[in-house]
């Protein structure tokens, strides 16, 4: 299943939010583990960020669902940055 630059960006955004919501939570119960999300919702915690990443793109497919190490804060703004900042409205 292929995925649109603006379907992709709109999973990003609501993802982001998901995450913005419950951060403090999140970082309080799970700090250094992966979240996943999908669709804005929260789907699990994992250890390890290869071992999310195979089970997200087997359950949802590349592009449809978003990896976050809980508490990390971004050293630069690269690609795979988490910032509302760079993420474009």
């Amino acid at each position: 299943m292929k995925t649109s630059f603006d379907e992709a960006m709109a999973e990003i955004r609501k993802n982001i939010k998901a995450y913005q919501s419950m951060e403090k939570e999140l970082e309080r119960d799970h700090f250094g583990r992966i979240a996943m999300f999908h669709d804005g919702k929260l789907v699990s915690t994992y250890n390890d960020r290869g071992d999310a990443y195979d089970i997200g793109c087997e359950k949802f497919g590349l592009g449809r669902f978003a990896l976050k190490r809980i508490g990390e804060k971004p050293a630069s703004p690269g690609a795979g940055t988490w910032s509302a900042k760079t993420i474009p409205a």
